[in-house]
């Protein structure tokens, strides 16, 4: 397009594409069934219980099983359990900024999750295991990145999982290292039906994460 003095057509079509593409690579918000919602994708030990946690949170719209960063289309629980994929168990989380921020959701993941360890909660090992947190929009990472060094420098042990009774070095007194990866989502690819929501479908199943005491905390019950 030819760009004619005193005319901003070309200026608006060069702002246009400028925005769809920042849209396109940092979605910041969402509109759903009406709703304006944001999206946050966490990994934190088997993703049954991660999902069974998030989905009963005040402001949490959807919750997704599934595995994040593949470096294969489509994979099986199998070969992610196998490391081939590169991939880790995840849970893509819907939420309203309007009841709930990130740093809120931050607080509860780290409360349930051990973030000193790598690929381990609990009874539970393998790298499908590792944690992280993966954005989409780059507007989050300011958050996530001070609440990970918070959560560094703070090095206290856990109370709501099994997986987490960590303390720091009682010699040294320095905080263990967080182990818990933070980056920009590469793909997302849901488990299958029968997987979602599995905890809630089979109770009786191991989890790292104690769903009983945080019933007892409120935490079910805690608004933002």
């Amino acid at each position: 397009m030819k760009n004619i003095p005193g005319d901003k057509s070309g200026d608006s079509l060069f702002l246009s594409l400028f925005v769809l593409k920042y849209k396109k690579h940092n979605p910041i918000f969402i509109k759903k069934g009406g709703i304006t919602v944001k999206e946050l994708y966490l990994a934190g030990g088997p993703y049954y219980g991660i999902q069974e946690v998030f989905s009963r949170i005040y402001g949490v719209t959807e919750t997704v099983a599934g595995f994040a960063n593949s470096g294969k289309e489509n994979p099986t629980k199998k070969e992610v359990a196998d490391g081939s994929t590169g991939a880790v168990e995840c849970v893509k989380v819907t939420y309203n900024p309007k009841k709930i921020d990130i740093g809120s959701l931050l607080s509860i993941f780290f409360t349930i999750i051990n973030p000193y360890t790598d690929g381990v909660q609990g009874k539970c090992e393998g790298p499908q295991y590792k944690t992280g947190i993966y954005f989409t929009s780059n507007e989050d990472i300011p958050q996530i990145t001070y609440y990970v060094t918070y959560i560094q420098n703070r090095g206290t042990s856990r109370q709501m999982s099994e997986s987490c009774l960590i303390v720091n070095d009682v010699q040294k007194n320095i905080p263990p290292k967080v182990h818990t990866e933070v980056k920009r989502l590469e793909n997302f690819y849901e488990a299958p039906e029968e997987e979602q929501h599995f905890l809630k479908k089979h109770p009786e199943t191991y989890s790292p994460i104690d769903i009983k005491l945080l019933e007892e905390a409120g935490t079910f019950d805690m608004t933002f």
